[in-house]
């Protein structure tokens, strides 16, 4: 019965072990954009570093402090999850469908953005 026992402990442990690692994953760290980057200069963009994420707006060129939203993120299946903090400390969550695509860019909603390469 002890052994038993062992093995369904041992078990359940590897059960929640493997449901904890595909939980945690996340984006690949860097920057996506969407919008004209080059030509007109306004786009949004995310930036990604581990389970941190800042999202900026660009007008023409000009950062849009107003728009900027900083915070952490993590992915759950399909869904990306965002929680914002606000100037005051006030947190606020936002779910969004997400996916990656094959040539490297993601999916935030229904907007598509790609990745900038260094």
């Amino acid at each position: 019965m002890k052994k038993f026992a062992r093995i369904l402990a041992l078990t359940l442990v590897a059960v929640m072990l493997c449901a904890t690692l595909a939980s945690c994953g996340g984006v690949a760290s860097g920057d996506y954009y969407a919008g004209e980057k080059d030509t007109t200069k306004t786009y949004t963009m995310y930036s990604f570093s581990g389970n941190k994420v800042t999202f900026t707006s660009y007008l023409l060129g000009n950062k849009v402090d107003s728009a900027t939203l900083e915070g952490k993120y993590k992915v759950d299946g399909d869904e990306i999850i965002f929680t914002w903090v606000d100037a005051d400390g006030k947190e606020t969550t936002d779910t969004k469908a997400f996916a990656e695509n094959e040539d490297g860019s993601i999916k935030i909603g229904l907007v598509t953005y790609k990745k900038i390469e260094k």
